[in-house]
């Protein structure tokens, strides 16, 4: 029913895949109505060397209604993005071509597997998302008692604060939480600490919370990450006693953005004042605060 091309190659045919399932094909024509100032109707004819868009194309004609008098549509990404929500439409094309089949009457291409999403997905996000260093300060860098004695700087990635990827879609909104805002990994499972290792928590405490999240593959903060697996993401655990857990991530702009359960992704407080500071804002019965963490890629996509 839908074509999807990804232009990333110079010297080996670009992977190519066609999507079927027309529930998966009318959310992303839906997705794709509502961002068509990100879109453009061919590839442009100058491109540079890695990742540069994605081509959508119709199969049928009932589907090509949906495109208007435009016969395919164009997806720049990368520093080529026309906006912030580029690369998460970018990544959900990366998904659909994982999950389709290869493309007839087409040269033989390479095919979309975990290799090239490995490949593609750190640079979808580069016209969105800083790397800066996290720097330690005398007193941040006393270690815990589970932390070994962090290094002075850590190398981090703050990404755009984005809340309609959460908040536009109500399937989306109702069945991710603040565990998957944080790792910025959208499963629809409401995804729980340790779940994906094997070694769920065992109770709502610091010890326990913990334990699970670095299980999953998380690091105390300043235990840092090598770049091999960006993004690196500063996320803030912090507990309500034996009854629940909250996370919150950093974001470019400077402040923290988080997603309560259910509802709608935000940046701001209990107090509606926006978070520069989760140790200090208004958190409710959230009043332990457990500490600071860095995800990172194997971890986000780990989590269940």
């Amino acid at each position: 029913m839908l074509r999807i091309t990804a232009d990333i190659f110079s010297g080996r045919p670009n992977p190519v895949a066609d999507v079927t399932d027309e529930s998966e094909v009318q959310a992303l024509l839906r997705e794709v109505d509502g961002n068509r100032n990100l879109f453009i109707s061919d590839p442009p004819a100058t491109g540079e060397l890695g990742v540069r868009g994605f081509s959508i194309e119709p199969l049928n004609d009932e589907i090509g209604s949906d495109f208007g008098a435009e016969p395919r549509l164009y997806l720049p990404v990368g520093p080529q993005a026309r906006g912030g929500r580029a690369a998460e439409i970018g990544e959900r094309l990366v998904t659909l071509m994982e999950r389709g089949q290869a493309a007839a009457s087409r040269e033989p291409a390479q095919p979309l597997d975990s290799t090239l999403r490995e490949y593609l997905i750190p640079q979808l996000s580069s016209a969105t998302r800083l790397s800066v260093m996290d720097a330690a300060t005398t007193t941040e860098a006393e270690p815990g008692p589970e932390e070994t004695t962090p290094a002075a700087t850590c190398t981090i990635e703050l990404g755009a604060f984005n809340p309609g990827f959460w908040n536009n879609d109500s399937t989306v909104r109702l069945n991710n939480n603040c565990y998957n805002y944080a790792s910025n990994w959208r499963t629809n499972t409401f995804a729980q600490p340790g779940r994906g290792c094997g070694s769920m928590y065992k109770a709502i405490s610091t010890a326990e919370m913990t334990r699970a999240s670095l299980c999953d593959g998380m690091h105390h903060r300043f235990n840092c990450f090598p770049d091999t697996e960006k993004p690196r993401y500063l996320v803030a655990l912090v507990i309500a006693p034996g009854i629940d857990f909250h996370w919150y991530r950093k974001q470019k702009e400077g402040f923290w953005g988080h997603k309560p359960g259910g509802t709608a992704a935000r940046n701001t407080d209990n107090s509606n004042n926006v978070i520069f500071n989760p140790e200090t804002a208004n958190r409710g019965p959230y009043t332990v605060f457990c500490g600071y963490f860095y995800g990172c890629n194997s971890q986000r996509q780990r989590i269940r």
